[in-house]
């Protein structure tokens, strides 16, 4: 790896380590480019987020780490979010007002507030509904990547027929829509069900840009074993891998 763009600190409430922590452990590690990146604020958050209230102390602090260590390796600011319609006008002004290149899509809960996709009650429903909201948020032009797309295997234990037809309709509109796909290494971490095989084989009838990403909690995670797995799987599975995301 020589490029992450997806981690988290302690900013978000369910992460640990400052964001130069995160830096500092990018340059021991080698990268030649990372994002400072975490979970845009949010008002209704199903799980631990930063509020709005700490967006510009965060901002103030990624601007800071960015000044400071920028010579020494090619650094920008990001978030991941997930796609609320009422919210996106919020997140164009913190795009164009404090230079966000980068907008990670992470649909860990429904656009309207009501499923929480790490938890699903009624998998099928939710399942077409994450699909959906997806594909609604990519439409959108506002997301340059989409993060951990397999994330739904939380709730399965192997993909179903429905989760493929889903999968390969999400992978058909990045295609599209010029969007890149993430193979997620946290999913490693721990027992999720993602990153899963089939779901990637799948990914191969398109043409996609296919990143790793660590989705570090954690600055000693942030280039660990599941990353080296991640890349080892990726390899296995012959999915091309691009090493560097390109921002516009």
């Amino acid at each position: 790896m020589i490029s992450n763009v997806h981690s988290h600190s302690h900013w978000c409430r369910h992460g640990r380590g400052n964001l130069e922590d995160y830096v500092k452990e990018g340059l021991r590690c080698g990268l030649q480019s990372m994002a400072v990146c975490e979970h845009v604020a949010s008002e209704m958050p199903m799980g631990p987020r930063m509020p709005w209230s700490d967006m510009p102390a965060y901002l103030a602090e990624a601007d800071e780490v960015i000044e400071r260590y920028g010579k020494q390796i090619e650094l920008f600011k990001a978030f991941e979010c997930e796609y609320f319609p009422e919210a996106l006008e919020r997140f164009v002004q913190l795009r164009d007002h404090h230079d966000v290149p980068l907008w990670i899509l992470g649909q860990h809960e429904s656009a309207d507030h009501r499923y929480d996709y790490f938890a699903m009650q009624d998998r099928d429903a939710e399942t077409r509904q994450y699909t959906a909201d997806v594909i609604v948020a990519l439409n959108t032009g506002f997301f340059q990547l989409l993060a951990h797309p397999d994330v739904i295997l939380v709730n399965y234990d192997r993909p179903t027929p429905l989760v493929m037809e889903c999968m390969d309709r999400i992978f058909a509109e990045c295609e599209k829509l010029k969007v890149a796909v993430e193979i997620n290494a946290n999913g490693l971490r721990r027992p999720t069900g993602y990153p899963n095989r089939e779901i990637w084989m799948l990914s191969k009838k398109y043409k996609l840009t296919t990143i790793i990403s660590s989705d570090a909690h954690d600055p000693r995670c942030l280039v660990d074993d599941a990353v080296h797995q991640a890349e080892q799987m990726a390899a296995a599975w012959g999915i091309e891998i691009t090493p560097k995301l390109k921002l516009k």
